[in-house]
This record gives C-alpha cells, sequence and structure tokens, in this order.
C-alpha cells in the first residue's frame, strides 16, 4: 500500500543538510504487517533540478558540496563542468572537496549555468538569469545552512530561505 507523505526530510539527494518534501515522498508499506517497505519520490529528476535552481536563487554562498549537486543535477562531469566555466580542473575540485571556497564571480558563474541549463525543467520558478546579475549573495557564517522546502501541488514548487545557524 502506498500513501503520501505530509511532510519528509530527504538527506539522500547529496546535499549537506535534508531538504524538506512536502506531500512529496510516498511511503511503501506491507499490506499484511503494516511494516514500511521504503520511501519513493516521484519525478526524482525533475526534483532534483528543482531544487537545484530554488538553492540558486538563495542569496547565500555556494559551498562545494552545493556546487557538486548542482553540477550533477546539470549532468555534467566535474571535468566538463569546469570547461564549461573555463577554469582549471584543479580548482574546480578544490572547490567541491572543499579545500578552497567558491569565489564571488565564480558563484555567480555556477549560478547562472544552472538557471540556463536546468531552467526548463523548473518551469514553476522563475528562472531569469538576469536574476542573478542583481543578487546580493550574502557570506555563509560556519554553520549556517539553508533551509530548502519543496512542496508538490500537481507539479513541483520549490523555495528557500536562510535558516539560523545551528549550534557546534
Amino acid at each position: 500500500m502506498f500513501r503520501t507523505l505530509d511532510r519528509y526530510d530527504d538527506t539522500s539527494l547529496g546535499l549537506p543538510y535534508p531538504v524538506t518534501l512536502l506531500n512529496g515522498a510516498e511511503e511503501e508499506t506491507d499490506d499484511e504487517t503494516g511494516e514500511r517497505i521504503g520511501i519513493s519520490i516521484p519525478h526524482l529528476e525533475d526534483l532534483v533540478s528543482v531544487i537545484a535552481i530554488a538553492r540558486v536563487l538563495l542569496p547565500l554562498q555556494l559551498d562545494g558540496a552545493e556546487v557538486k549537486f548542482i553540477r550533477r543535477a546539470i549532468g555534467k562531469s566535474a571535468k566538463d563542468f569546469a570547461s564549461s566555466l573555463e577554469m582549471a580542473p584543479e580548482t574546480y575540485s578544490r572547490w567541491e572537496n572543499g579545500k578552497q571556497t567558491v569565489g564571488g564571480w565564480a558563484d555567480r558563474q555556477v549560478r547562472m549555468a544552472a538557471l540556463i541549463l536546468l531552467g526548463d525543467k523548473a518551469a514553476r520558478i522563475e528562472c531569469d538569469p538576469k536574476s542573478v546579475v542583481d543578487l546580493r549573495i550574502q557570506p555563509r557564517q560556519q554553520h549556517e545552512i539553508p533551509l530548502l522546502t519543496v512542496r508538490y501541488a500537481g507539479a513541483v514548487t520549490a523555495w528557500g530561505m536562510p535558516r539560523p545557524a545551528r549550534a557546534a
């Protein structure tokens, strides 16, 4: 038996924090025992694109894990994405591995690439690359993580907002 969960915090998408799905995950249970068999997420590829776009539009500095998530959502290898950004693969690798922060210009380039390459998959979100030009990207506090919530209402919609820093 399947039932739609009102709320599900997914930690399997490759981000360093959970993404909250509202009415977007389905729980399968055994008809006889009532035991949970598993959780499934319909339209996963579209969902990943929407989450990437939502994160791109959130004016909080990207970290390496988020850059990696965005790259994977786009569907490029690290080498190909670095080439698309016209940068050395070694520098890009340092971003994804958290050994170097993503600077202002590069942060905007990653955001622009995501909006351009994923915009068609996130039709219900405004994906105008011009919006990144005026985006005032805030520095990230050490323990600050974004809150990404995705709501399913026939089609996937998403939005993001900063969440207070977690205590270490």
